[in-house]
């Protein structure tokens, strides 16, 4: 009897090791795996301080699909970016359709959807500075929100330093689905794969040492009761 409950607790020590490696093969896939819905927006090539636009120059740019950014830098006293519906209009959220009204500054966390602020006007109350205001600094973990002409919800991640006049995009993202809300990055560090894996391996490892140190104990004691 006593060996026989010797092999049972053995075996279920075994599935428990299962368990074990089974979590590290989670953390793996958690580290790795992308968010369901949202879309990143490949900003390469447009990353360089006012999207590369010479002092006094003006530009229209793609990278989000079905829509056109309009970016100034220093032309006729207007420095930022405007988000152009086909049928004109500036669709950045902004707080309102004056020259007066600024962009909205979302911080990290931030829901961006229909009631993020103004998503129609003209493209003034998107740039950082024109001839009657200033917006005040975007540090890190700024975000502009945008709705494209499909009614898609995203965020733009930019840096807008007043005293040198310069604005610097980050990242961005939208949502898939067409009228659902999207929300910026919390700010939270994320694992990178390589480290994910790294926990991964550690935890399986001591997972393994634990279930072998147990098993011998378990072989002796199970040796001792048979020579009894």
């Amino acid at each position: 009897m006593k060996v026989a409950r010797k092999i049972e607790r053995s075996s279920t020590r075994r599935a428990r090791l299962g368990a074990y490696l089974a979590t590290g093969v989670g953390a793996i896939g958690i580290g790795t795996s992308a968010e369901a819905g949202v879309i990143s927006i490949d900003l390469t090539g447009y990353t360089a301080d006012n999207l590369g636009l010479a002092n006094g120059g003006f530009g229209l740019f793609y990278f989000i699909p079905g829509n056109t950014i309009f970016a100034v830098s220093s032309y006729s006293g207007n420095t930022g970016l405007s988000l152009q519906s086909p049928n004109g209009g500036g669709i950045l959220a902004t707080t309102g359709n004056g020259a007066f009204d600024t962009p909205i500054n979302n911080g990290p966390g931030v829901v961006v959807g229909p009631s993020s602020g103004s998503f129609v006007g003209s493209y003034l109350p998107t740039v950082f500075k024109n001839n009657l205001r200033t917006v005040s600094d975007f540090g890190p973990n700024s975000f502009l929100g945008f709705k494209t002409s499909a009614g898609r919800y995203g965020y733009i991640e930019v840096l807008w330093t007043a005293s040198t006049n310069t604005f610097k995009l980050v990242s961005a993202a939208y949502e898939s689905d067409v009228g659902v809300a999207i929300q910026t990055p919390s700010g939270a560090p994320v694992p990178e794969p390589a480290s994910g894996a790294v926990v991964a391996l550690l935890m399986g490892g001591t997972a393994l040492r634990q279930w072998r140190k147990k098993r011998q104990a378990s072989q002796e004691a199970c040796n001792e009761g048979l020579a009894s």
